[in-house]
Parts: C-alpha cells; structure tokens; sequence
C-alpha cells in the first residue's frame, strides 16, 4: 500500500458558498420540520400508550370476573346453614354406620369450652323455673331414677 501525506494532496474548493439568507432562514427550517415530526411523534406516542395500558385493562376486567365468580360463591349457604338442616337422628346413624365409639367422640369434644358456652347462654324459661329438692326428690321417684346420674 502507497503512503500518502495530506500536504500532497491538492487543495480544491469542495462546498460551495451558501445562498444568500441561508443562515439566516436556518433556525426557521429546522423548527417547521421539529414540529412537523413532533406531530407525527404524538399521534405514535398516543398509540404506544394504549399498547402499553392494554395488559393492564385486560387484568382489570379479569379480576372483575374473578370477583364476580368469587362473590357468587359467597351467596352459596355457608356450613353452619348446611349443618343446620341435618337433623340429629341422621347425624346418630352416620356415627353409628362410621363405627365410632363416644370415647372418640368425647376425646374431640372441649368440654371445658363447651360448659362456658352453656353458661354464657341465656335461657329465658330456666329464668323463671324454680326447683326445690323435694321436686327433685319426687322426680327421682316418677322415673326410678338413680342419684348417680345427675
């Protein structure tokens, strides 16, 4: 490859001199094509927008319907009202059937919270009932009952 030095080369005229008012029309050209390509820049910065705030309504709606499923579930009785319906003597025969002694029961059973319960209810008809010994007495008596099972 040759070397060459830039004095050789020979110096010529490459630009030539600028109409008249060029510079001075500049600032004036540079702005009306800014704000031509600015509004062109809007009208796409608007569209990337909403693509970007897509994925979002989307997730909004989905949650919506979500919530909807979910509040219809709530609507749908709940255990106690479910419990509530079955009566005792099914109860007694699913027990019976499941071969579950009261040992196993009363091993579940808190009796201690239970007794509170029951204490902390308020019976209006024990309110006004009164027993005296000898009714109990005389009750004993009626049912043959024995003084162990109270």
């Amino acid at each position: 490859m040759k070397k060459f030095r830039l004095e050789d080369l020979e110096k010529r005229q490459v630009f030539n001199k600028p109409p008249a008012g060029y510079f001075d029309r500049l600032p004036g050209i540079i702005q009306a094509k800014t704000a031509h390509q600015a509004g062109k820049t809007g009208r796409w910065a608007s569209w990337v927008w909403a693509l970007r705030l897509a994925p979002v309504a989307a997730m909004l709606v989905i949650i919506a319907l979500y919530s909807g499923m979910f509040q219809q579930q709530l609507d749908d009785p709940g255990f106690e009202e479910i419990l509530s319906q079955v009566t005792s003597e099914e109860i007694i025969l699913y027990l019976e059937e499941l071969d579950i002694s009261n040992d196993e029961i009363l091993e579940e059973v808190d009796l201690k919270a239970l007794s509170l319960e029951l204490e902390q209810m308020h019976d209006p008809l024990m309110d006004n009932l009164e027993i005296q010994d000898e009714s109990l007495i005389q009750l004993y008596e009626d049912f043959d009952l024995q003084d162990g099972l109270l």
